[in-house]
């Protein structure tokens, strides 16, 4: 891996992946036309226990395919899901974007591909990037709520399941192809997509791309909040206003490429595939910073001109897939596994040297016995099991190589009596922690269980109630942060910083599991003109482990010790869309949306970083071949904050979308544009950790086109 990066813009140029999908697409034959009729988005949520509709399901699922999911795609996991109920982004500037769920994140939301765990360092730090691609993405699903019986116990908070056609499920009858550009004016940002797939007999094959290019992030106002800067102080005077309408240093390029094939028979399939993400991109200037003892290796010629280097993050990630999906008889219908391999590393670069690199191996399989369904009576019974190897080496490594293993028994059982929908499960799970060269290994076992009932009071309308009781062992950060293989700590003098929290942070070997109480309850109109959805949650953890800052510093970094402490998150969503005029090929609706979390610790006050209420109101009106949207999102301050934490103020978001269905030859091409923040307001949004110094982006506009072949 090379010491430093040479990033290169290629203003005028049409990226590589553009100029191969344009290759691709020319050989495919004539595929469906694009109108803004109704979708057959398939309404199966894949992510649910038993696969079960939409309608069906026992908690609440956003899900995001077709129209509204290319609509949507940002640059990240994140923003690409900010619009949805209950779910907001946690930003590390533009680059990074981790998905918040009912207020948690990290550690507590499990991110997935096709089903199983991505195995990146995501969850490790908020700089890290997911190594997802959200813009190959057939759809995403989102469980809100404990998703904890099938997916691990990571999943105390909710889970993301990003899920694609890399391992295709099905023949065609002809070949697709579909082809994408865009790009977005606040960052220069140009983002090509391509995708090209088909059959030949009984094999089903998949090739796709994307390429992504920004430059820095174009802002109102300055980087820096002015509230926090000294105005007395030539220096923090010079530096604020450096930092007018730009967030330096967060141009970014990433690529990403996947082919995949599928031996595809009358009743299943067998399937491989492999991708390649390369992700390069800046952390935004004055988000890490060094003191002393720990910057001595540093020359003073890589400094920038206020003593700070701009730091970068080089990812790669290669990932092998195998899935399966296999007839059965006798007591069980059907077997579905689906294995990855994973090889990803990323090196964080300060100016032209290598700070730290991260590197993380492993393997993760998930099968799934299919019970055949009998008087209303099924059920699943499941294995899943994972090895890692996660490694931090370098200057700034502050987490020991450890291997990481995983192994889960589960089971979910369901009768559906027609007015009525009864579901339970139970779920074993077992983590264990081996430090190489060192004794302070852990073994934990974990138990998760729910129960849920589902009444269909009218044929288009049902309510739910949800009582779940999950456990979470605590992870390789929470316990060894700053923790001798003997499970000592390490002396105050030697601790080794965390450069994107700025903290001295102090693990926790001797954590106990969390357990989380969720009681959840809901009222759904799935079907008609007007639809919505009302859900109440309350989650009861016992055992929160968190990280809290002290009053100690060591050369004026604030050392932060991992603590656990009984919370409490509570919190409503709701969602509801009517039609405002018919008439002919013209239809006009409006929707309103608004959700709220509190969330609290026993003796300590506020759980950090929590999203405030936002709510909001979006106007469409749409015809055969084109439509029109109108979006103003109220977002309320949030004063209610941790020890050590910022209040945020208030803002209003203005978002508008528009798209055009054009003849283009024998086929049809879709011309879309989409504004953000169009009122040009300072967004500083809470649950970021940068929130004082990387605002969110300005006004900007997005203009892309896209054919379907």
């Amino acid at each position: 891996m090379n010491s430093s990066i040479s990033l290169k813009r290629h203003h005028g140029v049409l990226p590589r992946t553009l100029s191969l999908a344009v290759a691709l697409a020319s050989t495919a034959a004539v595929g469906q036309e694009l109108e803004h009729r109704e979708e057959n988005v398939e309404e199966i949520v894949v992510t649910a226990t038993l696969h079960r509709s939409r309608a069906d399901t026992v908690l609440p699922v956003n899900l995001l395919a077709g129209e509204e999911l290319r609509e949507q795609i940002g640059a990240t996991l994140g923003t690409t899901l900010s619009e949805q109920v209950g779910v907001n982004s946690a930003s590390f500037g533009p680059g990074v974007g981790a998905p918040v769920i009912r207020g948690q994140s990290a550690n507590r939301v499990q991110v997935l591909q096709g089903g199983i765990g991505n195995i990146d360092a995501s969850a490790v730090s908020p700089d890290h990037a997911n190594s997802l691609e959200p813009a190959l993405a057939n759809r995403i699903e989102v469980v809100r709520g404990p998703a904890t019986l099938l997916y691990g116990n990571g999943a105390i908070g909710g889970v993301v399941n990003v899920i694609d056609n890399r391992i295709p499920t099905k023949l065609l009858d002809s070949p697709n192809a579909m082809l994408e550009t865009r790009h977005n004016s606040a960052s220069d940002q140009q983002v090509s997509v391509g995708l090209l797939e088909g059959s030949v007999g009984n094999i089903a094959w998949h090739i796709d791309g994307v390429y992504r290019e920004s430059n820095d992030l174009d802002i109102p106002g300055f980087a820096q909040n002015p509230a926090l800067v000294d105005l007395n102080d030539a220096e923090a005077r010079e530096e604020l206003m450096e930092s007018q309408g730009v967030v330096r240093n967060t141009d970014a390029r990433s690529d990403a490429q996947s082919v995949g094939a599928s031996w595809v028979f009358d009743e299943g399939y067998i399937g491989v595939s492999y991708n390649r993400l390369d992700n390069e991109y800046g952390i935004p200037a004055g988000s890490h910073a060094h003191h002393d003892d720990h910057d001595e290796h540093h020359d003073e010629d890589h400094d920038d001109d206020h003593g700070e280097e701009d730091v970068r993050i080089d990812m790669r990630q290669d990932r092998y897939d195998m899935e399966f999906q296999l007839p059965l008889t006798g007591f069980f219908d059907e077997v579905h596994g689906r294995v990855g391999v994973v090889d990803y590393e990323h090196v964080e670069i300060e100016g032209v040297e290598i700070g730290t690199r991260y590197t993380q191996s492993g393997i993760e399989g998930r099968f799934a016995l299919h019970q055949v369904e009998r008087d209303g009576r099924q059920g699943i019974i499941g294995f899943q099991g994972s090895t890692r190897e996660f490694a931090a080496l370098g200057s700034e490594a502050f987490i020991p190589t450890t291997d990481i293993g995983t192994l889960a028994l589960f089971t979910v059982q369901s009768l559906d009596t027609g007015v009525m929908l009864y579901e339970a499960g139970a779920r074993f799970e077992q983590q264990t922690l081996d430090q190489q060269g060192g004794s302070c290994d852990d073994t934990e076992s974990s138990w998760s269980a729910s129960g849920s009932a589902l009444w269909r009071f009218r044929d288009d309308s049902n309510a739910i109630f949800s009582l779940s009781h999950s456990q979470r062992a605590a992870t390789v950060d929470e316990r060894y942060s700053n923790i001798r293989t003997d499970c000592s700590e390490l002396p105050l003098e030697m601790l080794i910083p965390h450069v994107a929290t700025q903290r001295l942070e102090v693990g926790l070997p001797d954590a106990e599991k969390e357990s989380a109480t969720n009681i959840e309850l809901g009222l759904r109109k799935h079907a008609g003109d007007v639809t919505g959805e009302l859900n109440f949650f309350y989650n009861d953890i016992a055992d929160y482990i968190y990280l809290a800052d002290t009053a100690v510093e060591v050369d004026e970094v604030t050392v932060a010790r991992y603590r656990q402490e009984d919370a409490r998150f509570m919190g409503v969503e709701a969602q509801l869309s009517a039609p405002l005029r018919r008439s002919g090929d013209h239809l006009t609706e409006v929707s309103v949306f608004a959700d709220y979390v509190n969330a609290e610790l026993d003796r300590s006050g506020d759980v950090p970083r929590i999203p405030p209420l936002r709510a909001g109101v979006e106007i469409k009106h749409s015809h055969v071949h084109w439509q029109a949207k109108l979006r103003w999102q109220e977002v309320q301050k949030q004063d209610d904050v941790a020890f050590g934490e910022l209040p945020s103020a208030g803002y209003s978001l203005l978002t508008a979308y528009a798209d055009w269905h054009v003849d283009f030859g024998d086929n049809e091409a879709l011309v879309f544009l989409r504004g953000t923040n169009l009122l040009d307001e300072e967004i500083r949004e809470h649950p970021s950790f940068l929130k004082e110094i990387a605002p969110a982006a300005g006004r900007s506009w997005e203009l892309g086109l896209r054919f379907n072949f």
